[in-house]
């Protein structure tokens, strides 16, 4: 009975040790955004942009400051930030704050799901849903291939 709950435990685990791929079904993930507000990323979610540095998410800023406030939610796409390298200080007194100026959610990554998402250095993954399943995974680098993307 042990062995088989800590293999359960095992596999369950290593469902999040390796990025996500074309073809797998992503997990309904909770994930709170810059004013601490949980966000279900469902079946109804159709896109993840997704950072994991700095210049990235400046890059994503640009693309969405030239947006509808609402452009996200009524296009059913999440913008997911990854800063757990960032210094708990630094982001506490001076990310955390600069980013609740944005007219946009930003979820940002935590313990539990990093890693999860598909990174390809120094770009922004573009992860196409459909029914929570991945359907397509692009890697842009500039404001205007995001653009490009999403016309």
């Amino acid at each position: 009975m042990i062995k088989k709950f800590l293999f359960t435990v095992f596999f369950g685990l290593s469902a999040f040790a390796a990025s996500l791929t074309v073809g797998q079904t992503l997990p309904t993930l909770t994930i709170k955004d810059q004013f601490e507000k949980e966000h279900a990323v469902d079946e109804n979610i159709k896109t993840i942009i997704f950072s994991a540095t700095k210049a990235e998410s400046a890059t994503i800023k640009d693309f969405l400051s030239t947006k509808d406030k609402n452009y996200l939610s009524a296009n059913n796409i999440d913008y997911v930030a990854d800063i757990t390298g960032m210094p708990s200080l630094i982001s506490k007194f001076f990310a955390l704050p600069k980013m609740r100026d944005y007219a946009f959610p930003i979820l940002l990554v935590d313990e539990e799901n990093k890693g999860l998402f598909p990174v390809e250095q120094d770009k922004i993954s573009i992860i196409t849903l459909e029914n929570s399943k991945i359907t397509d995974i692009k890697y842009v680098k500039t404001a205007e291939e995001l653009a490009a993307i999403f016309k």
